[in-house]
């Protein structure tokens, strides 16, 4: 019995709750056949996207629904620009020693420069940046043939290289410093830059700089294609 009313009274409240959300749908106008309704927020367009979206004016990012295209710089070494100092062979030491440098940029960031031709009469040259060049700002370029530095690339052609000098070595100062198995700068008695590696220095010669390292192209290794990819040049495991 008590089961019998416990359950009447449930269909009662619920009828009444029912009742009560039809009265309250009918007090709301029904649109007309074919209306659009929509409802809207004055956030609606800056949802999720931080106190900053407070206050944005329209057309940009975050508004109207549209998203930028971004792309965000890594933690690593930022490209470098450098100064190119002249070809080799035939260069001087003087047209080493004349170019000044420009700052790189931070890690994860750029620089600005504003370059005129009066700048650096040979130009500039882009190059990937790295902890190395980080280190040693005092670096120009060297454009310089392969064969003229001993180098041998994969397609057995002579092509372009760009050898790194850093003119703040501390062998350009202090002879102590000179090690028999580094790559240097040279300037002989007349003056012509030789790029090379020395027991000792020459009499009468003296140390503009040390190689860090020679920048090679991309040369593709003849018959390399149309193999399994695990036996091509640029295939990484």
């Amino acid at each position: 019995m008590i089961s019998q009313l416990l359950l009447a009274t449930h269909a009662l409240l619920a009828g009444a709750s029912f009742s009560a959300a039809r009265l309250h749908c009918g007090l709301r106008p029904t649109p007309p056949r074919g209306a659009v309704c929509a409802v809207s927020s004055p956030q609606s367009e800056t949802a999720g996207l931080g106190e900053f979206a407070n206050g944005r004016p329209d057309g940009v990012h975050g508004t109207g629904f549209r998203f930028m295209p971004m792309s965000s710089l890594s933690q690593a070494s930022s490209p470098a620009l450098l100064c190119i100092a002249g070809a080799y062979p035939g260069l001087t030491s003087e047209q080493l020693l004349s170019p000044q440098p420009l700052p790189f940029a931070p890690q994860g960031k750029w620089n600005y420069h504003r370059l005129t031709g009066s700048a650096v009469p040979t130009g500039f040259v882009a190059l990937p940046g790295s902890d190395l060049l980080d280190e040693h700002p005092n670096t120009v370029a060297v454009v310089a043939t392969s064969e003229s530095l001993g180098v041998e690339l994969a397609d057995g052609q002579v092509h372009e290289v760009i050898a790194l000098i850093d003119r703040s070595d501390a062998a350009t100062t202090d002879p102590s410093e000179f090690k028999d198995n580094e790559f240097y700068a040279f300037a002989d008695t007349e003056g012509t830059v030789h790029i090379r590696w020395f027991q000792a220095v020459p009499s009468g010669w003296r140390v503009l700089g040390r190689l860090l390292y020679t920048q090679l192209p991309y040369v593709k290794k003849p018959g390399s294609s149309g193999t399994f990819a695990e036996l091509s040049d640029d295939f990484e495991f």
